[in-house]
């Protein structure tokens, strides 16, 4: 075990300084790229627990240490991604003048992620206060159960995107003709941001320089235009070939000199400005080059010329068929989740098969784990990327690494509980994090059954007194796992699915025949799943199916 963590660490460390390195523009602050990198690390520690976690399952060798990385890695992730990150994004995003206001500006933007936060803990409480009497146990259940329920249900249709889109693009980008125009169109679309980014730089030192001429020694609000005159200074001089010209002033552009806060949104204006227009403009690197000189040269010259014509592009799309096929195996586990003693899923097989072999089993737990990650984060990246936020080398701002990272932290731990339900490990049992989150939810529900489906769907109120009536047929044990296949993993399925269906329904018309092809295979496999579930959840019951509705997945028991 410790051999893994030993080579694995470094890796992830390493990786977290390259990609910061790599990304982080050159006005970030170092407390910003120590958060991001320290919530980056704790994203990245699940997929080395994960593997370690399974193995000493296996041989059943559960240590405290991994017991305390997983509590270590869990809390910190919830903090930094739903409270800390959220509060120094709003900070940064700020163009106040000291700290007590750019920390007040930050809690006002922030207002309405917190009422919502606010809501449900409140609905939270409420229920507390009706089914349990044990408070910290049920409050750190609670905030669980919804950060779960959140990262799993969204990151459905994020996973079902990133299956069918990573090995589509692998795939693509194989065919040559089809790669040279999609990079003539995304240039020309560069070449247009950059123009709209240089007009709104422009317009924006214009309004600076206005509002500065017009404004009087002794206005009140002179010191702050003074902070925004050198900080425009300081803009000039690091970029000295920038061409000013064509700045505009619009009807409200005068209107900056009000009060403290307006000159606050003067100065964010200019620095988004800023950093959007460095963004668009940053340097193109041309792959031409001479012929190298030599005989060895030439060789190098022709291995080259074959790698990249040939044998580039062969690989490219055998790598798209395995992972294509590796995308289909997460779908039929995902989406066939049975009763235990029914598996369906490649990995669960291949774990078990692995044996006790420490190495083997924490490799093949971690390269399935790790494609789940890549493809729940692309299409996050990508559709932040549109709308939110920007991930360029060398000039990511700091609102756009807090946003990226709050996202990692978010998803981390759902997606790793996903693939520990993907893996069955023979009887009753259950890993170092599964432990850990049913005993502490279990204290949220005020009940010993049917916490883990509870922690992994929706907050279902179970009543403190239940144990003084007839166990539910779905408690035991053994049926653990049935139920919680019986209650989410159809909605799971589906989500995913729909998302796969989407994604593939863009491209052309072969597509979209292959699109129903692959819903008339898949429909009656789902529909299956969704069926032994309910009559595997029905046994031991004397009314059986009765007293059961079932629809597309969702479960009302009467």
């Amino acid at each position: 075990m410790w051999v893994f963590y030993l080579i694995a660490l470094p890796l992830t460390v390493g990786l977290v300084a390259a990609t910061l390195r790599y990304f982080a523009g050159p006005a970030v602050p170092l407390y910003v790229l120590a958060t991001v990198g320290y919530a980056w690390l704790c994203s990245l520690s699940f997929v080395i627990l994960v593997p370690t976690d399974i193995y000493t399952t296996i041989t059943g060798n559960q240590k405290s240490d991994v017991g305390f990385f997983w509590s270590w890695s869990y809390w910190s992730t919830f903090t930094l991604g739903w409270a800390i990150i959220p509060t120094i994004k709003g900070y940064e995003d700020a163009g106040d003048f000291t700290v007590k206001e750019r920390l007040k500006t930050s809690i006002r933007a922030n207002m309405l992620f917190y009422e919502i936060v606010g809501v449900i803990g409140f609905l939270g409480i409420i229920m507390l206060i009706i089914i349990h009497h044990d408070w910290r146990g049920a409050i750190l259940g609670f905030a669980m159960a919804c950060s779960n329920t959140f990262g799993l249900v969204t990151g459905a249709f994020l996973l079902g995107f990133g299956l069918s889109e990573i090995p589509r693009n692998v795939w693509k980008n194989a065919d040559w003709t089809r790669r040279q125009k999609n990079l003539s169109r995304t240039v020309a679309m560069m070449a247009v941001k950059l123009e709209y980014a240089h007009q709104e730089y422009c317009n924006a030192i214009a309004v600076v320089q206005a509002t500065s001429k017009q404004m009087s020694k002794r206005d009140p609000v002179r010191p702050y235009m003074d902070i925004i005159d050198n900080m425009l200074a300081q803009m000039l001089r690091d970029d000295p070939l920038f061409n000013l010209c064509g700045g505009k002033l619009e009807e409200n552009d005068m209107d900056y000199d009000t009060d403290g806060k307006t000159m606050a949104a003067l100065r964010r204006r200019l620095r988004r400005a800023h950093e959007e227009y460095c963004r668009c403009k940053r340097k193109y690197v041309s792959g031409f080059r001479e012929n190298r000189p030599g005989t060895l040269g030439s060789f190098l010259d022709f291995t080259e010329f074959i790698w990249r014509c040939i044998l580039r592009r062969q690989l490219l799309r055998v790598l798209a068929v395995i992972l294509g096929c590796i995308s289909a195996a997460i779908l039929l586990a995902e989406a066939t989740l049975l009763p235990t003693g029914v598996h369906l899923s490649l990995f669960s097989i291949l774990i078990n098969t692995a044996g006790k072999k420490e190495v083997l089993v924490q490799v093949v737990a971690f390269a399935p784990l790790m494609y789940m990650c890549v493809c729940t984060y692309y299409p996050l990246f990508r559709l932040g990327m549109m709308v939110v936020y920007s991930l360029t080398p060398g000039h990511t701002s700091s609102v756009s690494l807090l946003m990226i990272c709050s996202m990692v932290a978010r998803y981390a731990p759902p997606i790793s509980y996903n693939f520990l339900n993907l893996i069955h490990l023979g009887g009753d049992a259950k890993t170092t994090f599964e432990k850990g989150k049913e005993i502490v939810i279990k204290n949220y529900l005020g009940h010993d059954n049917c916490s883990r489906n509870i922690y992994s769907t929706s907050l279902s109120p179970v009543s403190g007194n239940s144990t003084k009536k007839k166990p539910h047929p779905l408690s035991s044990t053994k049926q653990t796992r049935s139920f919680h296949a019986y209650h989410f993993c159809p909605i799971r399925g589906w989500g995913a699915l729909m998302m796969l269906f989407l994604s593939l329904g863009e491209t052309s018309t072969e597509s979209i025949h292959s699109l129903w092809l692959f819903i008339l295979c898949w429909s009656p496999v789902i529909s299956l799943g969704i069926f032994l579930s309910s009559l595997e959840a029905g046994k031991g019951s004397s009314s059986g199916l009765r007293k059961k509705k079932i629809w597309m997945g969702l479960i009302h028991l009467e």
